[in-house]
This record gives C-alpha cells, structure tokens and sequence, in this order.
C-alpha cells in the first residue's frame, strides 16, 4: 500500500521536463513502464500531462516493474 502511494506521488511529480533534466532516471521509468504505458494509455495523445494523468488513474493495474521504477526515480528525485 505504501509502496502504491509512493508511486502514485512519482507518478504525479514526473513530468517531461523533469525527464529531461533526469535522463538516467526517465529512461528506468520509460523502460519499465513502456508496456503499461502501451496497455492502459496508447489512445491517449501526449503533452499536458495527459500520459501522466492516465497513468495515475491505472496506478493499482500499473506491473511491479513499472511501480518499483516510478518509486525509485521518486527516491532519487
């Protein structure tokens, strides 16, 4: 539960500019989360956080790849 949490605030602070300015760390979660990504958002056009949005509205069905990626790119913002 905490861990779900956590992610959920990774995936709300997460933003393309902060991809950008975090490369290492964008590319963990882009790897990780390319298929969840794919599964719940691929309708869903880029830009204005709609990704994001769409991603924290699937938060509980995201694989433990894809959480543990988003927690950990939390921890090392």
């Amino acid at each position: 539960m905490l861990k779900m949490a956590l992610a959920a605030g990774a995936v709300l602070s997460l933003t393309v500019a902060g991809a950008m300015a975090q490369p290492a760390g964008a590319r963990a979660v882009l790897g990780a989360c390319k298929p969840d990504i794919k599964q719940f958002c691929s309708e869903v056009p880029p830009g204005n956080g709609r990704v994001k949005a769409c991603m924290k509205a699937h938060l509980p069905e995201l694989s433990e790849p894809c959480k543990e990626a988003l927690f950990q790119a939390w921890l090392n913002k």
